[in-house]
C-alpha cells in the first residue's frame, strides 16, 4: 500500500486527507450531539443538540386527597406539571428536600411546573404539608428512571374542559382577540343551554317511613358502593344509602319513636351512622365506631330506637372511614319537625335541601349533580320556599342568589331571635344555615357558589355549584307591594346620636340633617352667663 500511495500525486495525497479529516470532525459532531441527549449529565455548558431535546414532563394532578398518577415516574431532569383539580388547597414535597423540590400552597385550579433539574435517578417519598392532608393518605412516591420515556405534556388541550376547574392545558390558548372570545362565548354557551340536564337518578327524596303497630317509624338505610351520575355520561364509583346521593331525607315530629336500621354491604369497610345536630339523641346512637358503638362490619346490621326530643335541622353520615365514605356519597339530611318562621314568611309553599359537596368522587355538586345536572328551584312571583343548606364537603362555599332575598332563620337548626336577610350565605364544613328565599322578581336568576372556580372552567363552560332560581310571573301587579317593609330594606340606619325621621314623600325612614341634631346653646342663657376670668397661669 505504501508504493501505491507513494505513486500517487501531491494533490490527490491532499485530497485523501481533507476527507479523512471531514469524517473525523463529522464523528465527534455526532458524539458531541449524542452526549446532549443523555439526561442527568449535570454542567452549565449546553451540548450540542442539547436545546433540541424535549424535556421529560409529567401532568400531576392533586386531589382530595392524592396524588395522579401513583407514582409518579419521570426521567432525568423533568418536569411535573402540576395542577390541583380538587377544591381544596394542596400542595406537592419531596419529603426531606423541601426546599429544593416544592411546589406552592394551589389552590383549585391553579397549575404549577415543579423542575426536577439534579434530582439523581432514585425513589423520593411524597406528601402534601397542608394540615391533615398526609394523614388523610395524601402521599405517594416520585420515580426518577433513567429508563423511563421522555412524554411531553400535550399542549393542543385536545382533553379540555374535563374534570374539575383548571385541569390541564385549555384549547383555544392559543387563540387571540375576537377568535378567543368567541371561542369562550361558544363554550359557554353549548354548557348552559344543556340546562336542566336529565340524569339516571336523583337523590335527596324524602323517605316514607315503615311504622309497627305501636307507632315507632322505622328508617331502614343500605350502604353500598354504586355508580352514580354527577354530570350526563359523567358516571363515578360512589358511596350511597339505598342506592342516591344524597341520600333519603329523613324527617320526623318531635315525639316521635323511631328506629334508625342501617344494613352494610360494602366490600371491604366497616361503618357507622352518627345523627350530626339531631338535638338530645342518646349516646348509644352518637355513631362513633369504638366508643359509642362498634363498627357494623361488611354483612351486619345495627339498628337503634330513640325519641326524637327537638325541632333540629342534621344530617346523618358515617364517622369512620368518613374520610372514604362520606366525600364520596354517604350522607343525608335528618331533620325534626320545623323551624319556626318569622311573620314575613307568610306564604312558604314549598321546603327543599341543598347539600353541598366539593371532594372525592362526587366533587363539586349540589345534591351530588354538577352543571347542567343540577335542579333549578321554581316559584311564582310572591311566593316563598324554606331551604335549608348542608355542607358535607371540605371547604365553605358562599352560596349567591341574583337579586331574589335569603333571610336566614336558623344556624344549625337554632332560631335566629332576629333573622337577616343577605344575598350570600357562606356555609362551612359541617354547618347547616336554613333560609326563606323570596320570590321576588320575574326571570332566571343564577343561584352559586361564589367561588369561581367552583363554577366555571377556563375555558369558559360552566360546571359544578350552579344552578338557577327561575321566578314565573303573578297575575297581582302588587304581590310584592310591602316586601321592602317586611325585609327591613326601607329602614336607613340610624348612629349613635341621631334619630330617625320619616320621608313626607316616600314614607321611608331617613336620617336628619347633621345640623339638626346638634344642639345650640339658648343665647340668653349665654347673656346671662358672667364672662370667666382667666386663670392665674394662663400666658
Amino acid at each position: 500500500m505504501s508504493q501505491q500511495l507513494s505513486t500517487r500525486s501531491p494533490l490527490a495525497i491532499l485530497l485523501t486527507m481533507v476527507s479523512l479529516v471531514s469524517i473525523l470532525l463529522a464523528g465527534l459532531a455526532y458524539d458531541r450531539a449524542y452526549s446532549g441527549a443523555s439526561v442527568g449529565t449535570g454542567g452549565d455548558t449546553e451540548l450540542v443538540g442539547e436545546a433540541d431535546l424535549p424535556t421529560p414532563t409529567v401532568d400531576v394532578e392533586l386531589s382530595e386527597f392524592a396524588f395522579t398518577p401513583e407514582p409518579i415516574t419521570i426521567a432525568p431532569e423533568g418536569v411535573l406539571q402540576v395542577s390541583n383539580v380538587g377544591s381544596a388547597e394542596h400542595n406537592l414535597k419531596i419529603e426531606g428536600m423541601e426546599e429544593a423540590y416544592a411546589t406552592a400552597d394551589l389552590t383549585a385550579g391553579d397549575v404549577e411546573a415543579l423542575s426536577l433539574g439534579g434530582l439523581e435517578p432514585g425513589e423520593y417519598p411524597i406528601y402534601c404539608t397542608i394540615a391533615g392532608h398526609a394523614e388523610a393518605g395524601m402521599t405517594g412516591t416520585l420515580v426518577v428512571d433513567a429508563n423511563a420515556p421522555v412524554d411531553v405534556a400535550e399542549a393542543d388541550g385536545d382533553t379540555a374542559g374535563e374534570g374539575e376547574a383548571g385541569g390541564g392545558e385549555v384549547e383555544g390558548d392559543s387563540l387571540t382577540g375576537m377568535e378567543r372570545a368567541e371561542w369562550l362565548r361558544a363554550n359557554y354557551e353549548a354548557s348552559v343551554s344543556q340546562f336542566p340536564a336529565e340524569t339516571e337518578a336523583m337523590g335527596n327524596q324524602r323517605m316514607e317511613p315503615e311504622i309497627l303497630s305501636d307507632g315507632t317509624k322505622v328508617f331502614e338505610l343500605t350502604i353500598d358502593e354504586t355508580q352514580w351520575e354527577v354530570a350526563p355520561g359523567e358516571f363515578v364509583e360512589a358511596v350511597a344509602y339505598n342506592g342516591q346521593v344524597p341520600g333519603p331525607w329523613i324527617h320526623t315530629e318531635v315525639g316521635d319513636r323511631i328506629t334508625i336500621r342501617v344494613i352494610n354491604e360494602l366490600d371491604s369497610e366497616g361503618t357507622t351512622l352518627h345523627p350530626h345536630g339531631i338535638f338530645r339523641h342518646p349516646f348509644e346512637v352518637d355513631g362513633v365506631g369504638m366508643i359509642s358503638m362498634d363498627p357494623i362490619m361488611p354483612g351486619e346490621t345495627w339498628e337503634q330506637t330513640f325519641v326524637t326530643q327537638e325541632t333540629s335541622v342534621g344530617m346523618y353520615h358515617g364517622h369512620d372511614n368518613g374520610v372514604h365514605q362520606v366525600i364520596n356519597g354517604a350522607f343525608g339530611a335528618f331533620t325534626v319537625g320545623q323551624v319556626p318562621l318569622p311573620p314575613q314568611a307568610d306564604n312558604v309553599v314549598a321546603e327543599d335541601v341543598m347539600i353541598l359537596n366539593d371532594a372525592g368522587e362526587i366533587g363539586l355538586t349540589l345534591n351530588a349533580k354538577s352543571f347542567p345536572a343540577t335542579q333549578p328551584y321554581v316559584l311564582t312571583e310572591g311566593e316563598q320556599m324554606i331551604l335549608h343548606y348542608y355542607n358535607e364537603g371540605l371547604t365553605p362555599h358562599p352560596m349567591h342568589l341574583h337579586n331574589n332575598a335569603q333571610m336566614v332563620i336558623a344556624k344549625d337548626g337554632y332560631p335566629l331571635a332576629s333573622p337577616i336577610v343577605m344575598d350570600t350565605v357562606n356555609v362551612a364544613p359541617g354547618e347547616r344555615y336554613t333560609v326563606v328565599i323570596f320570590a321576588e322578581a320575574p326571570g332566571t336568576w343564577v343561584y352559586h357558589c361564589h367561588i369561581l372556580s367552583h363554577v366555571e372552567r377556563d375555558d369558559g363552560s360552566v360546571f359544578g355549584m350552579f344552578t338557577a332560581l327561575i321566578v314565573e310571573p303573578s297575575d297581582d301587579p302588587d304581590v310584592n307591594s310591602d316586601l321592602d317593609r317586611d325585609l327591613g330594606r326601607d329602614q336607613i340606619p340610624v348612629f349613635p346620636g341621631q334619630s330617625a325621621v320619616q320621608s313626607d314623600q316616600t314614607g321611608q325612614t331617613e336620617q336628619p340633617d347633621q345640623a339638626d341634631q346638634t344642639e345650640q346653646p339658648d343665647q340668653a342663657d349665654q347673656a346671662e352667663s358672667p364672662p370667666q376670668e382667666p386663670a392665674d397661669d394662663a400666658v
